[in-house]
């Protein structure tokens, strides 16, 4: 009996940005997270030797290290402020939250700020050997320390308000300058350019919660892998050697050294935003083709559960807004499936692909669209927020 195989995906497949420092050039480039329309000089004119880069649903952060500055821009790419955050002495990497920015400084501290840039404190963690790559996650900030050569590297922890620091959480055997750091819920994920030696090929793996079973080859073959980023179940390292951006599954298959190429020159700091996370293909089993059986009594077939539909947006404002105007198309993985669209929490109205807003005024906006299908409303909308700058 022939079986045919079958699986729908009605939309595309980039709905997120991944974003990258361009030291030698002093820029911000991004792309979407599946390679295409990269924008080397998305953010020109960043200042001095950006290496870090991090993103949050309204802005792009990013290093100045030899501006001693830490700079921020909207996240069209606007209203570019290369000193944000002044005055913090060399910092190499950067972590934002809802309501916080973390920072690392090649002189051995990690410092912390409110979002909106008040509150700095320069010192929060200080006497770390060298610290480099800044991670956060619900509960924690993690850096890496690549204390010196020939001896270990290590990554270390603390609460988010400094408590109880924990200097050598994860002990990395073999390693040589661990930068980029990344964690999600199951492991920390770090990289190794190899600038005090001759490892520049890894990426490394711990378990997040235990800081166990360290494994410094998880991923190897890099060039010079400088920044890296976990999105949902993908990893991003940026290439220092080749100025590309990689990606691979969090499990280690898949592994693509050439997603893209940046265009670039000294490319680290690496940050993918969370505005539209791209679903993955629905699950699908074998269809009996027409007149087969599909093994119920009197040849009938047995219907799959109905399941609520995944909603994806296929594009949004990411450009210059001009005029408050702005576009969305969005789709799902399911024919027929209705939508329902909302700005800025108003009620959800029905709505059609693409929706379109004019007349907004200056101010920051979040979309949201949901789909409903057979089975029920989509658990989550898909988002994206963006801002109308002031004329």
């Amino acid at each position: 009996m022939v079986a045919a195989s079958a699986s729908l995906l009605l939309v595309a497949s980039a709905s997120a940005y991944v974003y990258w420092a361009d030291g030698q050039n002093g820029r911000i480039g991004r792309a979407n997270n599946d390679g295409t329309d990269v924008e080397p000089n998305f953010i020109p004119g960043t200042g001095a030797l950006p290496t870090g880069v991090a993103v949050d649903a309204s802005h792009v952060y990013w290093v100045n290290q030899n501006g001693n500055s830490i700079g921020r821009a909207n996240l069209d790419g606007s209203g570019a402020n290369n000193s944000f955050i002044a005055g913090v002495t060399k910092p190499n990497w950067i972590a934002v939250n809802a309501t916080s920015i973390f920072w690392s400084t090649v002189g051995g501290q990690i410092g912390k700020a409110k979002i909106d840039g008040s509150a700095v404190q320069k010192e929060l963690i200080s006497a770390i050997p060298e610290p480099c790559g800044v991670a956060l996650d619900s509960g924690h900030v993690y850096w890496t320390d690549i204390g010196s050569l020939g001896n270990p590297a290590y990554i270390g922890r603390a609460g988010l308000d400094g408590s109880n620091p924990e200097r050598h959480f994860v002990t990395i055997p073999g390693s040589s300058f661990p930068c980029g750091l990344a964690v999600n819920s199951a492991n920390l994920f770090w990289s190794e350019p190899g600038f005090l030696g001759p490892n520049g090929t890894r990426i490394g793996r711990a378990n997040t919660n235990t800081g166990t079973g360290a494994d410094p080859s998880f991923i190897g073959d890099a060039s010079g892998p400088c920044g890296i980023a976990v999105h949902g179940s993908q990893l991003f390292w940026a290439n220092s050697g080749t100025d590309t951006i990689a990606r691979a599954n969090t499990d280690g298959t898949d592994v693509n050294e050439g997603l893209l190429a940046t265009g670039g020159n000294e490319i680290c700091g690496i940050a993918v935003d969370d505005l539209a996370s791209p679903p993955a293909p629905p699950a699908c089993c074998d269809r009996p083709e027409e007149g087969q059986s599909g093994g119920q009594p009197g040849g009938g077939t047995t219907p799959a559960p109905a399941v609520a539909p995944l909603v994806k947006l296929i594009s949004g404002p990411g450009g210059k807004l001009a005029g408050g105007r702005a576009s969305f198309r969005f789709g799902a993985d399911q024919p027929g499936a209705r939508f329902q669209c909302q700005l800025n929490g108003g009620n959800p109205k029905p709505c059609n692909s693409p929706k379109r807003y004019s007349g907004l005024k200056p101010g920051r906006y979040v979309f949201k669209v949901w789909a409903t299908g057979a089975g029920g409303k989509s658990a989550k909308p898909a988002k994206r927020g963006f801002r109308v700058p002031a004329a």
